[in-house]
Parts: structure tokens; C-alpha cells; sequence
């Protein structure tokens, strides 16, 4: 999706700096889910503030004909008034928006949308009364529904010599060499230019041009697969890049494009094949053990098989969870009903969204959008009533954790203890990061109380049942191919 939901219900910072508490701030509701914050400032509210700033504005004024400080009070007010004003005016609504919301317990979705109002003069001169009005949509009051009598089903794949066969092939796939070849076979690559299309199918001027690779392998239509089998350099064919991507992440690489943008994509384009490249398989040899575990790590064929099947069931342990997540989320959120201020929602993205978004892309994307908000406000009920909360310790702990595995994938299996907690310093400086480690820190605290919680009853799949279980779709040929954002 291009929005998000980090801001919703988190409070902004709220301000230290004392204020003179003359001004009057009162809210109405015009129902449960909609209501309007009102703010009236007298001039005592902000006056002694704004002349201040411009005392220091004057001090450090220069202007031809005057010396330094000295410039007339007038003219700074002239040049800055306005802006100091307005500037001053809206830190004190922020904080005492966030201060009144806080005291009145209004459980605010998003962030309160100023009113538009003309009347609205910012003279630092007058220092006029100035009203504010701000719209809010406010969160559904619901009960909780779940107790220790939820049963759920996790479903595990059954490691099978037939499953590690094919996760061998995978795996002789990944490391084998690429080779050119005259045509394409239907497992082959074809790499070329793509170009956007009108609706006459002709090139649409200042549309999408860009080098990308088409994985036979990879498309689910027979028949397109079929029609691309044999396709040589030069030939020439339109077709629907959703059609021959793995979903829009792929898609936007395949087109230049960022994802939000490859989802909004309609057009056909025309596909010219440059290059055919075929994937030689490895050899099931001591090179391919060497490559995927290590050199020395394994001596026979034996061992390779027993090596990957440990492998196949940590994978698809973890996998096993997921579904289990994602199931118990599902019916969670299908079992609580709830409405949402729908029409101050979407203005707030529309405000709120870093780039522009249409109105059509918000009607579009918001059914996921509420799905989401509907989780996340379910998740937090649970987190209170349950008393979960992500201490800092744990998060520091939980970040090196985190770095540990990403060094041993590096070929660093036991990194020295000052360099692990130096690179989790470092993630957890970063907002987006802490943000991300904080949210999977806290699934897992939810993860663990719905094991604790709910009966839960363990039963052996084979994996192609698995895959149609977790993505609704049948299984592809391949393992790697089927894990591939099975559940993004």
C-alpha cells in the first residue's frame, strides 16, 4: 500500500514549555465516530512570545540605512511578523491539541484536520482573538473476543524424500551458470526492453521504458508460457507485465518502477527480446556442498540430504508459525465487527500521505487500509487487557539476535560480542529500523500469548497443501519460487 499506518496511534510529541492557561478549548461530537476540537486564542496566549522572537529578529537585523539592532520594530514586523506569528501560533495549537486530547482520554485516529477559514488574519500588530476548529474521527469503543476455548490448526510440512529432492533441484538452480541460448525453452529467461502501450496499442509518449527480464518458470498462464516457448532475439510481442511477474515488488523491478507505482499499472506494453538465457543446473558434487554449506562442511551425498532436510525444517517451522499467525489474525479480525469515520479517514490520507494520491487510489486501497487499522486496534486491546509491552532491554537484546543471524549468513557464525552491540546500536538509531524491530518484537510477544492462550492442535501436511493453505493458490514446480513473499 502507499500509505501507512505508523502515525495513527501515536501521539505527537507533546512540547515542555508552560503555557498561560487563559484560552478555551472545548470538542463536540456529531457522533461516536466524528466530532470537531475548537481552540480560541486570545492575544495574551501568544503576544509575549512573538515579540520576543522579533526583539531577537531586530538584534540581528541588517539593513542598508540602519545600523545593526536598530533597524525600526516596524519594518521587522513587517518583513517576519507574519511568519514568527503563525509559526508561534501553531506550536501552541500542536501542543495544546495533544495536551487536551490527552487529558479528555479521545481516542484519536490519525492526526486532527484544521478547518479551512479565510477570517484567519495573522497580524502581529493587533494581535487579534484567533478561533481554530479541527476535525477528528475517533476509534470504535468494542469488547474483546477471545478466550482459551479458540481452538486453531498449525500446519506443518512433512519432510519427505520427494521434497528434499526438489529443494535439491532448487538449489542445483540457484548455483548453476547461465548460457545464452537461440530459444527459449519454458524455464528459460528472455531479457529485453519494455515499452508502454496507449489504449490504440501505440508507444504511449512519456510513458515507462525500461531493460527487464521475463522467467518463464515463473508465469502461471499456460497458455501465455506457452505462446513465449521458443521466442527468439528480435522477436517482438505485446504483453501484461502482471501477467509475467510474481506480484507487484517483482513487477517494479522488472519495470523501473516503485511497487505503489506497478500496482496502478493497466497498460499493455511491448516486450523485444534482446538476450535467451538458460540456467545450466549444478552438479550434485563436493562443489555444490562447498557452495551452499560451506567448504569441508559436508563430505557425501548422504550428508548433503541430511543437512537438507535440518534445513527444510527450520524453514518450514517458521513458515508453520506464519500460517498460524496470519490464520489466528484473520479470525480475529473477521470476529470483531467495527465501523470507522470512513469520509475523515481519507481526507486524512490524502493530507498525511507524503506524495500526491488520488482520490481514486484512496477508494481503491482503503478497504485494506481499514483491514489494517481494524488489526491494529484489536492488537492494542489486546496488548492493554494483557499488559504487553516492549521493555528496552529486550529490544536490545532481541536487535542483537537479529544482527547475530544476519553475520552467520555472512559467513560469521560467532562474531565478538562488542561488534554485535555496536551494529544494534546502530539499526536501533535509526526510526525506521526501531520502528520495524519494535513491531516484530512485539508479534512475537502477541505470538507467544495466543500459544499460551488458545488450544492449538499440530497436523502433518505435504507441502503443496501447505503452500494452496497459506497463498489460496496451487503449488509451483519449484520450493524457492513457492516461499517467495508467501506471506508479504
Amino acid at each position: 500500500m502507499s500509505f501507512s499506518l505508523n502515525s495513527l496511534l501515536l501521539p505527537t510529541q507533546i512540547l515542555k514549555d508552560k503555557l498561560i492557561d487563559i484560552m478555551e478549548v472545548t470538542h463536540n461530537l456529531q457522533d461516536e465516530l466524528n466530532g470537531t476540537i475548537s481552540i480560541k486564542l486570545a492575544k495574551d496566549d501568544y503576544r509575549e512570545k512573538v515579540e520576543s522572537i522579533l526583539k531577537d529578529y531586530r538584534k540581528k537585523a541588517q539593513m542598508p540605512g540602519f545600523r545593526p539592532g536598530k533597524v525600526p520594530m516596524g519594518m521587522v514586523k513587517k518583513m517576519y511578523g507574519k511568519a514568527v506569528m503563525a509559526e508561534e501560533v501553531n506550536k501552541i495549537l500542536s501542543e495544546k491539541l495533544n495536551k487536551y486530547i490527552e487529558e479528555k482520554e479521545l481516542k484519536v485516529l490519525g492526526n486532527p484536520l484544521p478547518k479551512e477559514d479565510d477570517s484567519i488574519e495573522f497580524d502581529p500588530v493587533k494581535y487579534p482573538e484567533l478561533n481554530f476548529e479541527f476535525e477528528i474521527g475517533l476509534a470504535p469503543d468494542f469488547k474483546l473476543k477471545m478466550s482459551e476455548k479458540d481452538k486453531f490448526t498449525k500446519y506443518k510440512v512433512k519432510i519427505d524424500d520427494k521434497l528434499i529432492d526438489k529443494y535439491i533441484a532448487d538449489l542445483q538452480k540457484r548455483y548453476g551458470k547461465v548460457s545464452e541460448v537461440e530459444k527459449a525453452g519454458e524455464e528459460d529467461m528472455l531479457h529485453g526492453k519494455f515499452v508502454e502501450l496507449d489504449e490504440e496499442g501505440n508507444v504511449k509518449e512519456g510513458g515507462i521504458e525500461n531493460q527487464g527480464t521475463i522467467t518463464l518458470e515463473f508465469i502461471d498462464d499456460e497458455k501465455l508460457k506457452k505462446q513465449l516457448t521458443g521466442k527468439k532475439v528480435g522477436d517482438s510481442f505485446k504483453v501484461d507485465p502482471a501477467k509475467v511477474s510474481k506480484g507487484e515488488q517483482d513487477m517494479s523491478q522488472m519495470l523501473g518502477v516503485e511497487p505503489h507505482e506497478a500496482a496502478q499499472i493497466k497498460s499493455e506494453f511491448q516486450f523485444t527480446v534482446e538476450k535467451v538465457y538458460h540456467m545450466n543446473s549444478a552438479e550434485v558434487n563436493q562443489d555444490l556442498f562447498d557452495q551452499v554449506f560451506g567448504e569441508g562442511e559436508v563430505k557425501s551425498e548422504d550428508d548433503f540430504r541430511e543437512k537438507v532436510k535440518g534445513e527444510l525444517e527450520k524453514m518450514f517451522e517458521r513458515d508453520a508459525d506464519n500460517l498460524l499467525q496470519k490464520n489466528i489474525n484473520d479470525e480475529l479480525i473477521d470476529r470483531h465487527e467495527m465501523e470507522f469515520p470512513d469520509t475523515f479517514l481519507k481526507k486524512w490520507i490524502k493530507e498525511a500521505n507524503e506524495k500526491p494520491i488520488s482520490e481514486e487510489q484512496i477508494e481503491q486501497e482503503y478497504p485494506d487500509y481499514a483491514k489494517q487499522l481494524k488489526w491494529q486496534l484489536i492488537r492494542n486491546k489486546i496488548a492493554e487487557e494483557h499488559k504487553i509491552e516492549v521493555k528496552e532491554e529486550e529490544l536490545i537484546e532481541f536487535t542483537k539476535d537479529l544482527v547475530k543471524q544476519q553475520m552467520a549468513q555472512y559467513g560469521i557464525p560467532e562474531p565478538e560480542e562488542e561488534m554485535v552491540m555496536q551494529s544494534a546500536m546502530k539499526v536501533l538509531q535509526d526510526e525506521n529500523q526501531l520502528r520495524q524491530v519494535n513491531d516484530n518484537l512485539y508479534a512475537q510477544k502477541l505470538f507467544d500469548l495466543f500459544k499460551d492462550t488458545f488450544k492449538i492442535k499440530d497436523k502433518e501436511v505435504d507441502f503443496d497443501e501447505f503452500v494452496k493453505l497459506a497463498t489460496g493458490k496451487p503449488a509451483k514446480k519449484g520450493i524457492l519460487s513457492n516461499l517467495t513473499n508467501m506471506f508479504s
